[in-house]
């Protein structure tokens, strides 16, 4: 980039030195994506987004048994809902982890505090409500 300048990021001004920040955020919507969860429940559409490594809870509360873990980014989500509060949001996101540590049947499917994906908002636009909140 020329010092200097502004970039545009999906139409937004971006000062100088805020350009990686905001390019290491971006998040997209995959909306033909398929997945099937360990019950059996099938999604269509999914976002993909950074994360930070971290666990994921069997339930949508910091309480939860830790099932799986988030090793790698970029990682995607199929739904988002409401649980209880975890430091700064309590706001989590459904998503299979890259690695089981407990209850293998469920394959590491759970769920993600919104704080460790890396969205420019929260829930993220477009993005499904988990129907069973």
């Amino acid at each position: 980039m020329i010092p200097g300048v502004f970039c545009a990021l999906a139409g937004v001004l971006v000062p100088p030195g805020q350009a990686a920040a905001a390019e290491a955020a971006e998040c997209r919507l995959r909306p033909d994506e398929q997945h099937i969860d360990w019950t059996g429940r099938r999604y269509t559409g999914d976002l993909l987004c950074e994360v930070e490594p971290g666990h994921i809870r069997l339930q949508s509360r910091s309480t939860s048994s830790v099932i799986g873990t988030m090793l790698y980014s970029p990682a995607w989500f199929v739904c988002w809902k409401q649980g209880s509060s975890y430091p700064g949001t309590d706001l989590w996101y459904l998503t299979q982890g890259d690695q089981v540590v407990a209850t293998p049947a469920a394959k590491a499917w759970g769920y993600m505090p919104a704080t460790s994906v890396k969205a420019p908002e929260h829930p993220f636009p477009g993005l499904a409500k988990c129907p069973w909140t």
